[in-house]
């Protein structure tokens, strides 16, 4: 930037304000406070120095490095920058810019420094991580950037993250960190309070009776203060990267980098991890309370088995099971025994076999449904054609129709005026041109409708009186036939 575009450029000629302006003294008190901010640049990575150097005339100089401007990152930055306190006890920043000049290859002469200090949000001046302005509002409020197209997938996916931060309005972590430790102080004011008034409006207001029997909690309060107390030291560790477990013996000691001031992160991620350790803080101090007593009984082995057997007999009596139980009484009153030798034993005369018929089964096979009747009548086919004009019209002597059975037939060929009579199905029959007539008669059979079956074989036919052309198709009768041909012949 031009240093010309500074409006208090007269100012800084006469060397009377060393700061450059954009607005006019006279609309500048509108954004302006009479405030000294602390700042913490230098401290983020994306911190950064531009310095361009002019003559006495506003001239912008070439460095040493053969560039217009000089960026300074952070790792350099302390090298010519450094606070020190102000005789009023304010802290102050100081360039050294001699040094400064002598890097950039300025030795001598009158010139003037022009140093922008500088934030990166998105884009750098590295090559590949450039965005360029695509459009300029019309009242130049506002911009469009556009990054610019790589096949670096790394540099791709920073340059995304970036401009998804900004599109989230995302502040830096040093913001989020003091407004979560300024709201734990705030609520430490009015914990006990706050945590009694929710647990009365859940559980009732005869709940610390219940504790105290149940849990042998005498001085709830205290175990409130204790929890809250754990959370907050817990947070604060966590937020300042130590180990913030309280269960563990490393609690409080540094840990790795876990978030850096300037850096960006997701708000939602940071409530969860919150409420996780809140619920780690209450699971520890409830292993503190009393618990239930549990009785075990142990007796010697030998019983033990005794014990088992008996309890397994106790399973089996306890299934049901049917059982039946015949007696064969002998009564001497009644019963009556001939003692006679082995000799007069009756014999076994017979043993009769008796086969054990097993009748099969019939499966009832289900009635085929009963085919549809076609009717077929019987039709009286007239040729009406006059002589002269029926080669002409393009139309043959024959007809075609569906005989009784269902099959396709062809009629035999009409001279003008013939009529012929056929067994046909209804509406089956296609006369063989204008002028012919169909009367129908008396039903002549009554057949199943079945497939019907092409049995025309149509030949390659020459005859009289058509010029000899060929029948293309059986159903279109196309001329060229001789009129005393007779189709039938070929079914």
């Amino acid at each position: 930037m031009s240093i010309k575009k500074y409006t208090n450029i007269d100012e800084i000629n006469n060397k009377s304000q060393n700061e450059g302006q954009f607005l006019q003294a006279e609309d500048l008190f509108i954004v302006s406070k009479n405030e000294i901010e602390d700042t913490d640049f230098g401290d983020c990575k994306y911190d950064v120095m531009e310095v361009s150097v002019y003559d006495i005339n506003n001239n912008l100089l070439p460095q040493k490095a053969g560039n217009n401007v000089a960026y300074i990152k952070k790792r350099d930055i302390k090298n010519y920058m450094y606070s020190f306190v102000n005789k009023g006890g304010q802290k102050e920043i100081a360039i050294n810019i001699e040094k400064l000049l002598n890097d950039l290859g300025f030795k001598n002469g009158i010139l003037k420094v022009n140093i922008n200090f500088v934030r990166n949000k998105v884009g750098s001046d590295n090559q590949l991580q450039k965005v360029w302005i695509q459009e300029i509002s019309p009242s130049r409020e506002e911009i469009r950037i556009i990054p610019l197209k790589t096949k670096d997938e790394n540099i791709n996916n920073i340059t995304k993250s970036e401009f998804k931060k900004i599109n989230n309005l995302s502040k830096d972590f040093k913001y989020y960190k003091k407004n979560i430790l300024d709201a734990i102080d705030k609520f430490e004011a009015n914990s006990l309070s706050v945590i009694d008034d929710a647990l009365v409006a859940k559980f009732g207001n005869d709940f610390k009776a219940t504790i105290r029997k149940d849990f042998g909690l005498r001085d709830l309060d205290t175990f409130n203060k204790r929890i809250f107390e754990n959370f907050r030291d817990s947070i604060q560790n966590w937020v300042n990267n130590k180990y913030y477990d309280i269960s563990q013996s490393n609690f409080g000691k540094p840990s790795e980098t876990r978030f850096e001031d300037c850096e960006q992160y997701d708000f939602n991620m940071l409530l969860s991890e919150m409420q996780s350790i809140l619920n780690n803080c209450i699971s520890i101090n409830i292993k503190t309370l009393k618990r239930r007593n549990i009785d075990f009984k142990q007796i010697p082995k030998e019983f033990a088995i005794i014990e088992l057997r008996k309890q397994i007999q106790d399973n089996l009596n306890s299934f049901g099971t049917k059982v039946e139980i015949k007696r064969n009484i002998y009564s001497p009153d009644v019963a009556s025994v001939n003692v006679v030798g082995t000799s007069q034993l009756p014999s076994i005369e017979t043993i009769v076999e008796k086969p054990i018929v097993i009748e099969p089964k019939v499966i009832q096979q289900p009635t085929p449904p009963a085919p549809i009747k076609a009717k077929a009548y019987k039709y009286y086919v007239t040729n009406g054609s006059n002589t002269m004009g029926q080669y002409s019209s393009g139309f043959t002597n024959s007809f075609g129709y569906f005989d009784a059975d269902g099959v396709e037939r062809i009629g035999k060929s009409l001279t003008p005026g013939e009529t012929t009579t056929v067994c046909a199905q209804q509406g089956t029959i296609r006369s063989g041109g204008p002028n012919w007539t169909v009367t129908q008669g008396e039903e002549c059979n009554s057949q199943p409708v079945s497939t019907p079956v092409n049995v025309v074989t149509t030949p390659t036919y020459s005859g009289g009186g058509g010029g000899g052309r060929v029948m293309d198709d059986y159903r279109n009768y196309n001329g060229g036939i001789s009129d005393r041909a007779n189709l039938e012949q070929y079914t």
